[in-house]
């Protein structure tokens, strides 16, 4: 009998199904302890057939990070169509990455594992060549709206900085707030009493006051103005959330 040849769609759905099996060995054993072996076992599928979708250990994590950059892409498109201020609007989207870390947390710590230099030389050249259109494609966002808020006059870029190094410097507090204070992903020595969505808000209206994006926090109550925005954006993802006991709080708490 003659091997069954697969269409496209079939294909596709194979593929999905040795990522969804690597992402959940990822959530159980971490990152750096998944071996080519392993994805077998835990699959359907010959080695032969595995290698057949991945050239190796590094091509299958490029392929979920390009996965993970999709599901972001995603968030952060609907967080910039909101019908708010410019500030607004990046506020959301710094909010909808916590979204994505606590949905998707073992994607949101192997994406870092997915830039490595070592992953990159041994992954395949069309899925290197996604990650870089997915990449532009998800930057596009952010810069839209700081472009926005430029256009408005609500924002001054300083002389010494640029787009990108606005976007960086947002991205990289977002990465840094959720990674220490999210207990989905890790939590740090000395976070007792900090929420994880309240720092991200209180962070980024730190960076956007010190670069005096108009309104500034002392004239509008951002936590007040995301949490009814997640509302009206993510209505699907909050309800998720809540039925894994996961609910957002963004009023100060009072300390004595």
């Amino acid at each position: 009998m003659a091997p069954k040849v697969l269409d496209g769609y079939a294909l596709k759905a194979r593929e999905q199904d040795i990522i969804d099996a690597t992402i959940a060995l990822i959530d159980k054993h971490g990152v750096e302890n998944i071996t080519m072996d392993k994805v077998v076992a835990a699959v359907s599928y010959s080695k032969g057939t595995v290698y057949k979708h991945f050239l190796g250990k590094e091509d299958l994590i490029l392929a979920i990070g390009n996965q993970a950059i999709t599901i972001m892409h995603d968030l952060f498109s609907r967080a910039a169509m909101y019908d708010g201020c410019p500030r607004e609007r990046m506020l959301l989207l710094n909010i909808s990455y916590l979204i994505y870390a606590i949905l998707h947390p073992a994607l949101f710590k192997s994406v870092m594992c997915a830039k490595s230099p070592t992953v990159y030389g041994k992954s395949s050249e069309c899925r290197m060549k996604e990650q870089e259109q997915l990449e532009a494609k998800i930057m596009g966002v952010t810069f839209g709206i700081i472009e926005d808020a430029q256009s408005k006059g609500q924002l001054t870029i300083p002389a010494h900085m640029d787009i990108q190094q606005v976007s960086f410097a947002t991205w990289a507090q977002n990465y840094g707030t959720i990674s220490l204070l999210s207990s989905e992903v890790y939590q740090c020595s000395g976070s007792t009493g900090l929420a994880v969505e309240r720092e991200l808000v209180n962070s980024s209206n730190l960076l956007f006051d010190g670069l005096a994006w108009a309104p500034l926090s002392k004239d509008r109550n951002y936590a007040q103005s995301v949490e009814l925005a997640l509302q009206k954006v993510f209505p699907s993802e909050l309800a998720l959330l809540k039925s894994m006991g996961r609910e957002f709080s963004f009023a100060e708490q009072h300390k004595s």
